[in-house]
C-alpha cells in the first residue's frame, strides 16, 4: 500500500478546512507534557487499558463542554468530572495549571488558541490567561495577539465574540473552529438511553454526541436530504439486512415528538427497544459517518467505535471513518486491531504508561512509522502486529 506523506494529507484537506495540526497539553489528568504534538487529517490512538487514550479524548470533551452553549459550560464538566484535582495531574499537589496549545493551518494561515487553567480553592479552576494569535504566511506580516485576560471561570471567547470591537472578528471565527469539535461517544444503549426514548422532533439540524436526537435526525434527513437517508439505509443493510426501513413519523398522540421505529422484511412494526445494543451503536455510527456534508463536524472524534459490533460491522465503520478523512480531521480512540488492519502506520498513534518518577506514570504518545516496519508488513497487517506487541501500546 502506498502511503501519502502526512504534508500531502494535510494539504489535501486544507483547501475545505482549517486543520488541526499542532497540540499541546499539560497537566491533564495522565498526560503530564503532550508538547506540540503533530496531529494528522485521520489519527487512531490504540493501547492498552489505562493507557490515557480516554483521558486525551476527555480533553477534547472539555473543550465541547467549555464552548457548547452561549454561556459555557466548563465548570459543570469541571464538577461532573469530580472536581479540579481529578483533571490535574495527581492532584493540586503536584500540577497547578492545565496548559494547552492548539495550532490551526489552512488557506496561507495559521491561528493558534492557548489557555491556561490554574487551580483554586476549594478545588476549582479558572483562566489564568487565554490567548489568540494569527498570522497569515509570508514575512511581511506580523502575528497577531489577543489575550483576553484572566481570572474568568468560563471561556472569554465567547464573550469577546459578542463585543463591537477589534477582537470580535478574531473571536468569532475561533468559536466557530472550536464549536466545530464534536466528541461521539454512543456507548449508552441501556433501556433508558435517550436514542432509545421518545425525542423532540425538532431537534433534527445535528446528531447529538450521544445520539439522543438519532430518530429526529434521520427524520430531518428522510424529508430534507433523502439521497443522503437512503445511502445510510443501504449501507446499514449490509451488516443489519433484517431492516427493511425506518418508519419515521410524528407520535400519534404528540405531533412533537418521534421515535426511533423499524420494519423488518415482512413488513412489521418494531420499536427502539427491540435493537440490539449493538444494532442501536451501528445505526449511530453509520448516520455519523454518512451525514451531509454541511453538518459535519470539523474535527470529528470517535470513542472506541468497535464496542459490541460484529466483525464485519467493525470492517464497514473503519472504511467510512478512512472516507471521512478525506473531508473532515478525524480522531478515534479503540483497543480493536480489525479496525486498524486498514490502515497505515503514520494514522496510528501508539498511548503507553510510562513511569518518571517513583509510584508516578504518564501517557506517552509515539506516531507509527512505515519504515521500521517494513518487514513485517510483508507477512502481517498492522492489527497483527498490534496483537504481538511489535507496535507497543500493549499492557505493560
Amino acid at each position: 500500500m502506498t502511503s501519502e506523506s502526512q504534508a500531502q494529507k494535510h494539504e489535501r484537506i486544507r483547501g475545505r478546512t482549517e486543520t488541526l495540526t499542532r497540540l499541546s497539553i499539560s497537566g491533564f489528568k495522565s498526560i503530564r507534557e503532550l508538547n506540540d504534538f503533530e496531529m494528522c487529517p485521520f489519527n487512531v490512538f490504540i493501547g492498552a487499558n489505562g493507557s490515557g487514550k480516554s483521558n486525551f479524548i476527555d480533553f477534547f470533551r472539555m473543550l465541547n463542554h467549555a464552548f457548547k452553549s452561549a454561556e459555557g459550560h466548563l465548570q459543570h464538566y469541571i464538577a461532573e468530572s469530580g472536581n479540579a484535582s481529578s483533571l490535574l495531574h495527581y492532584g493540586a499537589k503536584q500540577f497547578r495549571h492545565i496548559d494547552s496549545a492548539l495550532k490551526f493551518d489552512g488557506n496561507n494561515q495559521w491561528s493558534q488558541y492557548s489557555f491556561s487553567l490554574a487551580w483554586g480553592a476549594p478545588d476549582e479552576l479558572f483562566y489564568a490567561s487565554e490567548l489568540l494569535e494569527y498570522q497569515r504566511d509570508g514575512k511581511d506580516f506580523q502575528p497577531r495577539k489577543t489575550q483576553l485576560g484572566s481570572g474568568h471561570r468560563e471561556t472569554a471567547v465567547l464573550k469577546a465574540a459578542k463585543e463591537d470591537s477589534l477582537v470580535k472578528k478574531t473571536a468569532s471565527v475561533f468559536l466557530m473552529r472550536l464549536r466545530g469539535i464534536q466528541v461521539y461517544h454512543f456507548h449508552d444503549t441501556s433501556s433508558s438511553a435517550y436514542v432509545r426514548l421518545t425525542q423532540d422532533i425538532d431537534g433534527n439540524q445535528y446528531l447529538a454526541h450521544h445520539a439522543g436526537n438519532l430518530a429526529a435526525f434521520l427524520y430531518g434527513l428522510k424529508i430534507n436530504k433523502f439521497h443522503h437517508y437512503q445511502r445510510i439505509l443501504a449501507t446499514l443493510q449490509l451488516v443489519l439486512p433484517f431492516i427493511r426501513d425506518f418508519v419515521l413519523e410524528p407520535e400519534v398522540f404528540n405531533q412533537r415528538s418521534i421515535l426511533l421505529r423499524w420494519m423488518d422484511q415482512s413488513g412489521e412494526t418494531f420499536g427502539p427497544h427491540q435493537l440490539s445494543d449493538g444494532a442501536i451503536r451501528l445505526i449511530s455510527l453509520v448516520t455519523a459517518l454518512l451525514q451531509p456534508e454541511e453538518t459535519l463536524p470539523s474535527i470529528m472524534i470517535v470513542d472506541e467505535p468497535e464496542l459490541g459490533l460484529h466483525p464485519a460491522a467493525v470492517s464497514l465503520v473503519a472504511s467510512l471513518l478512512k472516507a471521512v478523512s478525506l473531508k473532515r480531521q478525524v480522531i478515534v480512540a479503540t483497543q480493536s486491531p480489525l479496525l486498524i488492519r486498514a490502515y497505515d502506520p503514520e494514522d496510528i498513534v501508539v498511548v503507553e504508561r510510562q513511569a518518571y518518577a517513583a509510584g508516578r506514570e504518564e501517557s506517552i504518545f509515539s506516531r507509527l512509522e512505515s519504515k521500521p516496519l517494513k518487514r513485517w508488513l510483508k507477512n502481517f497487517d498492522l492489527g497483527e502486529l498490534y496483537e504481538k506487541n511489535v507496535t507497543g501500546g500493549a499492557p505493560q
